[in-house]
């Protein structure tokens, strides 16, 4: 018997220092995962190189906006040219062809019909709340208005 007890308590001891090792690794585990997750920490280390990575990528894609606009601008004026040059030889060559200037394209239509009705909106707008004010009585709501200050005799 007395064998078995020591066994028993060399199993008890082993498994103390496995649940020992178990719970120092769960710690372990248990900060890395804090320190991971923890906000401030994180915006501490990467702050300053994803706001420079931001900002790299603003100026790239500025700068590719310029260029797209610079290269349609250059392209539209040649374009343009060579269609006055085309037209000129038309009109000339056929004086009864020479038409009225096309529809605009549907997606300027589509923009400007788009702004029109903003415009529309937020003056509506604008106009139903100063007829509201307008007719509220007094003390709902409604802006006061002052009286020019009476001189006194």
């Amino acid at each position: 018997m007395k064998g078995l007890n020591g066994q028993r308590e060399e199993f008890e001891r082993k498994a103390d220092e496995l649940r020992d090792r178990l719970l120092h690794t769960i710690e372990a585990i248990d900060r890395r995962r804090h320190a991971l997750l923890d906000v401030k920490t994180r915006v501490r280390r990467h702050g300053p190189g994803v706001v420079a990575a931001g900002g790299l990528l603003l100026a790239i894609l500025g700068g590719a906006a310029v260029i797209a606009l610079v290269r349609g601008a250059r392209a539209r004026d040649e374009r343009l040219r060579g269609e006055r040059v085309r037209a000129l030889v038309r009109s000339w060559q056929h004086p009864d062809w020479v038409a009225a200037r096309g529809k605009p394209s549907v997606p300027r239509e589509i923009g400007r019909k788009l702004l029109v009705g903003a415009v529309s909106f937020a003056a509506m707008q604008l106009i139903r709340r100063g007829i509201r004010l307008t007719l509220a009585p007094p003390g709902r709501g409604a802006l006061v208005r002052r009286r020019a200050p009476e001189l006194q005799a």
